[in-house]
């Protein structure tokens, strides 16, 4: 178990050498694909006929997932979890509202409704890092991972 722990240190170690902004690039795909994974499944299982209720569902599952990815593999934070959590769900709740009025209108111009969710998510991905970086995750004490006595 303590070389587990070691490797674990060390990996987690050598990832937070990267910059935040690639940190962020990597974690946010990974959780974009993960969110885009969940609407599409949603939107299957209902057979293509309800994107936006394939977006609240994939929202609800993905934010808590998304929340904890952010704060120990993008921003490093520690403590604050309630402050953090809500301020997240606030700045995701407007990306959300972003989401929609994009959905709609891209599914207005005629485009099908994976890709027109695909086209959204980049403009609502940067948008969420911009508030993330600067509202919820703006009072930073970094983690500093148990050394291993070393």
């Amino acid at each position: 178990m303590n070389r587990l722990l070691e490797l674990y240190l060390k990996i987690y170690r050598f990832w937070m050498r990267f910059p935040e902004k690639i940190r962020f690039i990597l974690v946010g795909g990974y959780n974009t694909s993960f969110s885009y994974g969940l609407y599409a499944l949603f939107l299957w299982l209902t057979g293509g006929t309800a994107a936006q209720t394939a977006l609240l569902l994939s929202f609800i599952l993905s934010t808590p997932h998304s929340y904890l990815t952010q704060k120990f593999f993008v921003f490093a934070t520690r403590g604050n979890y309630g402050r953090e959590y809500l301020t997240c769900v606030i700045s995701w709740t407007i990306s959300y509202g972003l989401n929609i009025l994009l959905l709609w209108g891209l599914l207005a111009l005629g485009l099908n409704a994976y890709l027109a969710q695909l086209i959204a998510l980049i403009l609502v991905t940067i948008n969420s890092y911009l508030m993330l970086k600067y509202l919820a995750f703006r009072n930073k004490t970094p983690v500093k991972p148990f050394s291993g006595g070393k």
